[in-house]
């Protein structure tokens, strides 16, 4: 039996995880199967989770579900993968699928709730006791579970707006009458309940489904007794089940945006914990010694403005509210966080996941291995819409700000779950530029969402797609996992270089035009929380978005003073994404890597501050190596495609061909056939019409075509034929227009795999004579489970040059 070597905190192996999803009523053989194929697919590690359709026969954290888990982790560490634990059924995290507020319903998720009264005090006529507004019993509805927390007043100015410096705190009288004894004129008066927030999580079982009567109740996560509750119920349930695996097999316990209201809570709730206002008084105290009336009589601004977001920091908010959402966040971050870590820390396993904001730098610092998400297509490449996505906006910082906090705490793993909810038509195309978008800004561990273990009934579209055997392009995944895994692993070996620190708030990382400017130009950066003046010594320069877009040109004159390496591209390419390699001394880079995120190929020099004389140019996706091409300046010709990236690296005693002049014959080869080799679901259903003929050959050209395969989500291998003269060159196969995943083989012997355009596969030298070509072609699962008709099969022109 292998088993991995034990792990501090922080320690793991780096590169891709499969997010595991058990959603139907499993057995041993079920499990296993679905854990092997994930180990022949290279990936390095799985997070196991319960998922909405795991049976009531297996239950969740009952003797069969741990049962269940100890047979899949001692298969993990068999074959040798590395485990993280999910700590929830479904998500958000932190309620042990309801079983928290089972134990105890005061552990109930909680909030602030504001019921708001405008009066007007008339004005007295002379002589006569002052005037008021009489009593008001404000009321939450019929709820018998809220305690009136404050009743506030505030004066209405004549545009209609409240005047906050007038705010008066009226007291509350039995049995929960206030008396509207104010000064003549319009008042607003706000009456804020802590109230239970009535969220709720996504649930384990099928019924327990956002909306549903039987959805799980949110914990309240800043109640240390409910957080306590949370991890007897889950975490040491698993060290009972799992024992010697914790620390060693098990490398972390992940967590997944824990969301202090729940899922569908109440209208205008705003997180809560009953005594939260005392800390906030300490917050605002300022040696004057602050009240917590004085807290009280300012709730109502929690509610002004328009539109904080619920449960988190409003990155505008100012004063009062700011003060309260920090001492929110910090509260969360010392019950729960804290206390998570502190358990994982004690049984050798690293605290991972991501919160529930994507700029939300502090919180993700939290983490033995910080992390973020991205799902529902929040980022996309331009190609489909997404011009500015990956450099504007919140979500834009996730990978960035996952990295940041990871180098902060020393270099550990950085994690993203990525590629949830993206539907059936998300192609390993798209997949491609996400997965290069988080590695290029330093991410190293991210978790494929998902891998199913049915698609039985709606479970094929609960946050789809399946990764794994239940997608047509599953035979094309093992090639895509090692090019994930061998970049992961060369930037986990020689760590980026980041010569800039970019000043971020807390919980709200910048993005925007500075980020452009930085990214288009090639010159790489950290997040550096700004109040954390320790973290900044590891920066050559500290920027602070708040000034404007940086002189870029200056700013690399500054760099080179400070003798940090700077990479230039001349000319300027914009859609390049430059990452520098950590070498053993600060001035000799270990190499560099280039990504690329846009759509026209790219043609440059590059300007480096070193290269190796025996440096070449590796492609981790094909693991081949090309010989450097430089100029009389020193400069590095660099020619990359979309989708494709490469990485100057020293030879390392790898034979590296050189470069050929090549022949320019090119020849189109034609006499292909095509036979179905794979279908997803029942084979009689990929006809529209019921009497189409599924034919026994296909032909070059798009399937969907043809009657009998209208609604074939699969692959059909294609063969021909083709004579190589003597003394042929490296040759290349050009497949054309492809839908939308390809491997090619020659006489048997898998040479490449394409999976974006270009569809060109390099083959190498062809020995002389009739050579036997075969292409096995899958095209997009969307076409059998949303009823599309994306171009599928090898369209062409196919064209063989040497």
């Amino acid at each position: 039996m292998t088993v991995l070597h034990p792990r501090r905190p922080g320690d793991g192996p780096v590169g891709p995880y499969a997010f595991v999803f058990w959603n139907d009523d499993l057995d041993d053989d079920a499990v296993l199967a679905q854990l092997r194929e994930i180990a022949g697919a290279g990936f390095v590690g799985v997070t196991l989770s319960a998922r909405v359709g795991l049976s009531r026969r297996v239950g969740y954290l009952t003797d069969e579900f741990l049962r269940l888990v100890r047979v899949a982790v001692d298969e993990c560490a068999r074959v040798g993968l590395a485990v993280m634990l999910y700590d929830e059924a479904s998500y958000p995290s932190g309620s042990a699928n309801g079983a928290v507020v089972a134990r105890d319903p005061a552990f109930a998720a909680r909030c602030l709730v504001p019921v708001t009264r405008d009066v007007e005090v008339p004005v007295g006529a002379p002589g006569d006791e002052p005037a008021d507004a009489g009593y008001w019993r404000p009321a939450l509805g019929r709820d018998l579970d809220v305690r009136l927390l404050a009743v506030v007043a505030r004066r209405v100015d004549d545009a209609g707006g409240v005047v906050g410096d007038d705010a008066v705190l009226l007291p509350v009288r039995a049995p929960g009458l206030v008396r509207l004894d104010l000064p003549p004129g319009p008042w607003r008066v706000t009456a804020v309940f802590d109230a239970a927030s009535g969220g709720t999580i996504r649930g384990a079982h099928a019924e327990q489904d956002d909306g549903s009567a039987l959805a799980p109740p949110a914990a309240d996560l800043l109640s240390p007794d409910a957080v306590a509750a949370f991890l007897e119920l889950t975490h040491d349930a698993y060290a009972a089940a799992l024992g010697e695996h914790l620390g060693t097999t098990v490398v972390a316990m992940f967590t997944d945006e824990p969301f202090l209201l729940g899922r569908g809570h109440r209208r205008f709730a705003r997180p809560y914990t009953p005594g939260l206002e005392t800390e906030v008084a300490a917050r605002l105290d300022d040696g004057s010694g602050v009240e917590v009336a004085e807290v009280l009589r300012r709730l109502p601004e929690l509610w002004d403005g328009d539109g904080t977001r619920p449960g988190g920091t409003d990155p505008d908010a100012t004063g009062f509210v700011r003060d309260w959402d920090d001492a929110v966040r910090a509260r969360l971050h010392r019950v729960y966080y804290d206390a998570q870590a502190a358990w994982c820390a004690a049984h050798g396993l690293a605290l991972t996941g991501h919160p529930a904001e994507p700029d939300d730098l502090a919180t993700a610092a939290r983490l033995h291995w910080p992390g973020q998400d991205t799902v529902w297509r929040w980022v996309l490449p331009r190609a489909s819409g997404g011009d500015g996505t990956a450099l504007e906006g919140p979500e834009s910082t996730a990978p960035k700000v996952a990295a940041s906090a990871a180098r902060a705490r020393g270099g550990v793993p950085a994690v993203t779950e990525v590629l949830g909810a993206y539907g059936w038509r998300l192609s390993l195309d798209e997949a491609r530029w996400l997965l290069d978008w988080y590695l290029s800004r330093g991410v190293t561990t991210p978790v494929l969402h998902a891998f199913f273990s049915s698609v039985r009934g709606g479970r094929a579209f609960e946050s789809e797609p399946d990764l794994g055997r239940w997608n047509s392009w599953w035979p094309h995944l093992p090639p895509f996992v090692g090019y994930v895994r061998r970049i992961a692993e060369l930037l986990d070996a020689a760590p980026p270089v980041w010569p800039v620190g970019l000043l971020s708030r807390p919980d709200a990382a910048p993005s925007g035009p500075v980020v452009r400017a930085l990214l288009e130009a090639q010159v790489d950066f950290g997040y550096v929380d700004r109040d954390d003046e320790s973290a900044h010594a590891g920066y050559t320069v500290l920027l602070d978005a708040d000034d404007g877009v940086p002189d870029v040109a200056a700013l690399k004159e500054r760099l080179r003073a400070a003798d940090a390496p700077v990479v230039d591209a001349e000319p300027a390419a914009p859609d390049l994404r430059a990452v520098v390699l950590g070498g053993p001394s600060h001035d000799r880079p270990a190499g560099y890597v280039v990504f690329h995120e846009g759509e026209a190929p790219v043609r440059t020099w590059l300007r480096l501050p070193s290269v190796p004389d025996d440096a070449c140019w590796w492609d981790p996706f094909a693991d081949t190596r090309h010989p450097v091409e430089r100029d009389d300046h020193g400069r590095v010709l660099l020619e990359l495609e979309r989708r494709r990236t490469l990485a100057l690296v020293p030879s390392a005693g790898h034979p590296v061909p050189p470069a050929g002049a090549a022949s320019g014959r090119r020849v189109e080869v034609t006499g292909w056939r095509g036979t179905v080799e794979r279908v997803l679901g029942d084979p009689d259903t990929v006809a529209d019409d019921p009497s189409a003929v599924v034919p026994a050959h296909v032909e070059l050209g798009d399937w969907t075509r043809v009657p009998g395969l209208r609604r074939l989500s699969g692959s059909v291998r294609y063969t021909a034929v083709v004579d190589v003269p003597d003394g042929a060159d490296a040759a290349r196969l050009d497949l054309g227009v492809v839908g939308e995943a390809a491997t090619v083989r020659v006489d048997g012997v898998v040479v490449g795999h394409a999976m974006s355009a270009p569809y060109v596969v390099d083959l190498g030298v062809l020995a002389p004579g009739t050579r036997t070509l075969d292409v096995l072609v899958s095209n997009s699962a969307a076409n059998y489970y949303e009823g599309d008709r994306r171009p599928s099969g090898l369209l062409g022109p196919v064209t063989l040059t040497w």
